[in-house]
């Protein structure tokens, strides 16, 4: 029920931190012969007969020897992947972080979440495109990670559960999806959700455009620390003023959980293009940079040893 709503709803200062990790990665063998970037921008892949555009983002530092970490980002629904990295500038900011960022597009502009013969299994398209990027470019193979929004972010809450589990954490923004990974794989999540969303109401109900319930956000965080076996008190704090953090840490795999709560915060990605130019949205929302607020989570995270 959770999923069928999300799917129906969804369209188009930080707290002080360990030090970070490097952005490349820690790994002592890296990429020989090196692997030379195709040029950023647009490009398509090829799976099961269908061809789909992505568009491509890599360090300005990126060598074809050094492993860098990889982003994958996904659009909401009726949007696409350019709109995407214009509203929340993750290309422009992951590459300056360094991370290759991947950004597809969705056929048709909404990510399937439920098996439907008449349509690509959207996930296995995923994972073939991921794997296709790291025989073409240096990559991390313990930093590899997805976010989304909306429609985009329950996809990838779901794509971070699936075999062969190459992600190491997943960011849900407006639209947090409970975990359906196995026991012992634990992609960290950050979720990121507005107190006054209208489409995926905070504190459950009705999800806009549907008449069917959901939980709360709390609640579904909650699945996650009891499902990864985290410790149950969270450490809290407000890295910026309206914006509500609870982070879970002490569970399985080393993962641990965050929720940032945007006070009075609506449905668009939190400081995009979108939400500034939202005006029923909190100055929290406006102010709230979502995507550095992502790499800096991701930039904690790694996929353990198998």
């Amino acid at each position: 029920m959770v999923v069928v709503a999300v799917v129906a709803a969804c369209s188009g200062g930080s707290a002080a931190r360990p030090a970070p990790l490097t952005t490349t990665s820690t790994v002592a063998a890296a990429c020989t012969p090196s692997r030379p970037a195709p040029p950023a921008g647009a490009h398509t892949f090829a799976f099961n007969g269908a061809s789909r555009s992505y568009l491509l983002a890599i360090p300005p530092e990126y060598d074809g020897r050094a492993a860098y970490p990889l982003v994958f980002v996904f659009h909401g629904f009726a949007s696409n992947g350019p709109a995407s990295d214009e509203n929340t500038s993750m290309g422009a900011k992951g590459a300056a972080r360094g991370y290759v960022v991947v950004t597809p597009t969705s056929d048709p502009p909404e990510w399937t979440l439920f098996t439907d013969p008449t349509r690509v299994d959207d996930y296995a398209y995923v994972l073939a495109l991921a794997a296709d990027v790291q025989t073409q470019l240096c990559i991390d193979p313990a930093r590899v990670f997805a976010a989304g929004h909306s429609n985009g972010s329950a996809f990838a809450g779901f794509l971070v559960c699936k075999a062969p589990y190459v992600f190491a954490a997943v960011a849900m923004v407006s639209a947090t999806v409970p975990s359906t990974c196995p026991d012992g794989i634990a992609p960290s999540p950050l979720a990121i959700a507005g107190t006054a969303d209208p489409q995926v109401p905070y504190a459950g109900g009705t999800v806009g455009g549907s008449t069917i319930g959901i939980p709360a956000a709390t609640d579904t965080v909650a699945a996650y620390v009891t499902h990864y076996h985290c410790a149950p008190d969270a450490v809290k704090d407000a890295p910026l003023a309206g914006v509500e953090r609870a982070r879970y840490s002490g569970c399985v795999a080393g993962a641990d959980v965050v929720l940032d709560t945007i006070v009075s915060g609506t449905h668009p990605w939190p400081g995009s293009l979108a939400a500034i130019a939202d005006p029923s949205d909190s100055d929290a929302g406006h102010r709230f940079d979502a995507t550095s607020e992502i790499l800096d989570f991701f930039d904690h995270h790694r996929r353990p040893p198998s």
